[in-house]
């Protein structure tokens, strides 16, 4: 968690309304392949990476089969996905976790840098 919470807070540093963004993306995506209810209210980065980690966890314990329109919907490169330890699961969840953050951040850097 501490490396995506560092690769945010570094992204971000000049930018809160980026982080406001991210947010809402992450908001969006996550409810549109889930289904669910699902808010991020995140006010730091850390507490946003928790609540995102968290909730992957809670997809992948209680519905496995909605992980994978997850990440088509937010663009996670396979490949990456494949490389990712699957040695335990805390590890898993802090790598997928950095993942979806990351590409999450760059779908909203690129869009305001093309705006």
């Amino acid at each position: 968690m501490n490396d995506t919470v560092s690769f945010l807070t570094n992204q971000l540093s000049d930018n809160n309304l980026l982080f406001q963004f991210l947010v809402e993306q992450l908001t969006k995506d996550f409810r549109y392949s889930i289904g669910d209810d699902i808010e991020f209210t995140g006010q730091t980065t850390a507490e946003l990476v928790e609540e995102v980690q968290k909730e992957l966890d809670r997809i992948i314990s209680y519905s496995p089969s909605k992980i994978s329109p997850l990440l088509y919907r937010i663009d996670v490169a396979e490949q990456d996905i494949i490389l990712l330890n699957q040695s335990d699961i805390s590890t898993y969840l802090e790598q997928l976790t950095y993942l979806v953050v990351k590409r999450e951040f760059q779908k909203i850097y690129f869009r305001k840098q093309l705006k």
